[in-house]
This record gives structure tokens, sequence and C-alpha cells, in this order.
């Protein structure tokens, strides 16, 4: 009985030391490319999951954080900022063609400029289209790169700057953990706590 027991916790922790070296490797694997080739990688993504908090700190006003989930595909992406116990306080989602759904406590607000519409209905300035390449670390602009190759910061349409905190390896992916964005009208921060889905 012991031996099975054992022989059991053998298995368990070997394959959990297989698990670890297959994700540094493939950490390495990720680090070894190039800036380019990385976002060419990104690119085959077809769903992207993270649960984490965004604070919210207007240069005029009172600073709040909340729990939100970013979720990603090719044709939309959406971020829902979350209370305790996963009420839903806000919903925005931006479509592919910039059709964009605004949900505030069952308020819905529908717009054909994302940015315009979290302006007017949530007092949010995002430079919306470049979402989804701020979550996956790799946005357009004037970008400065860390020892590894990563993005550090990134400057664009001279009203944002991005920068980034750190970065976490997840199934062989570097994707940004923390990240700063900093608007005319506030600095948003976002920290992933978790990647759900990554496929």
């Amino acid at each position: 009985m012991k031996s099975k027991f054992f022989a059991i916790i053998f298995m368990a922790l070997s394959l959990f030391v297989l698990n670890a070296c297959t994700s540094i490797q493939g950490e390495k694997n990720f680090e070894k490319m190039t800036y380019e080739q990385r976002i060419e990688m990104l690119k085959t993504v077809n769903k992207l999951e993270e649960n984490g908090r965004i604070a919210i700190m207007p240069n005029k006003g009172r600073s709040f954080a909340v729990n939100c989930t970013y979720s990603y595909t090719p044709q939309a992406y959406s971020i829902e900022f979350l209370g305790p116990m996963g009420m839903q306080y806000a919903k925005v989602d931006v479509y592919a063609n910039g059709t964009t759904f605004l949900n505030i406590r069952g308020d819905v607000y529908k717009g054909d400029n994302a940015r315009e519409l979290l302006k007017e209905q949530f007092n949010l300035d995002l430079p919306v289209e470049q979402i989804p390449a701020i979550m996956f670390g790799t946005p357009k602009g004037e970008l400065t790169f860390d020892e590894k190759g990563f993005v550090k910061t990134a400057k664009f349409n001279e009203e944002y700057q991005v920068n980034y905190k750190d970065y976490r390896a997840f199934r062989g992916v570097v994707l940004p953990k923390g990240i700063e964005i900093i608007t005319p009208i506030a600095k948003v921060e976002f920290r992933v706590n978790d990647v759900t889905t990554l496929n």
C-alpha cells in the first residue's frame, strides 16, 4: 500500500517537473523570436481569455479598481468590469468592423466609435483599436524593448503611452502580466491574474 502511494506521489512530481520544464522551454523559444516573428505567431491565436484587476485613476475625480475579464477572438473582443461575487458593472464589446456595444448595469448603448462611446457613457478614454495588440504585448507606435526583446513602452497617437511592468509565460507564449495605459484623462492599470483560455 505504501509503495503504491509513493509511486503515485513520484508520478505526480514527475509530471509537475516535466510540465515546468516544457513551459520554460516554450518561453525560451518565444524569447528567441524576433518581435515580428512573435507578432506573426500571436496572429494565430483564435481565443484568449484573461482574468485580472483593473484600476482607473482619472486626472480629476476618484480612482476605483474592479475585477475584470478580457476576452479576445479575431472577430471581436470584450472587457467586462466585475464587482464582488462576479456582479457585472459594465461590459464593452468591440467588433472588428467597429460596431460597439456598451452595457452599463443593463443599459445598452450601441455605436460605431468605441473610443467615443466609452468616453461619453463611461468617462473612460482608451486606445480601443489597439487593445488586442496591447494585451498581446505587440502594440504599434514608438516602441522601446527590454533586455529579452519584449516591449517595455509604446507611444502612439501623441495621446497614449503604454508601459509594460512584467510578462509571464503561458503554454509557451509570453504575455504581459502588468500593463499601464496613460491616457489624456486618466491612468489605467491592468493586472492579469490568470489566463483561462489560449488557443
